[in-house]
């Protein structure tokens, strides 16, 4: 089956579409993408074994980050999440 990407632009202009035109506010976007992410990810790997690492960055792909680890961490895994930027750079809903 194929797999279609789409480009940080696009990501970006579908967010604004469903922030300010539908008026879904970023958190709950934020929430639904971590949650969807981390029930995938348990699914393909139904049997992970050891600790999981989740990699967060600045921004709200940070904030999504912190999402998919509290689902994971709610399904009995164990996580170590590891922000990758300085504390103040992390603003908005990632906060």
């Amino acid at each position: 089956m194929p797999v279609n990407f789409l480009t940080r632009r696009q990501v970006r202009a579908i967010d604004s579409i469903a922030i300010n035109e539908l008026g879904i506010p970023g958190v709950v976007l934020m929430e639904n993408a971590g949650g969807n992410a981390a029930r995938r990810i348990a699914s393909l790997f139904p049997d992970i074994p050891g600790p999981v690492a989740i990699i967060a960055g600045g921004g709200n792909n940070g904030g999504d980050g912190f999402v998919i680890a509290r689902h994971l961490a709610n399904l009995g895994l164990e996580i170590n999440t590891f922000l990758m930027a300085p504390d103040e750079k992390i603003r908005g809903e990632a906060r």
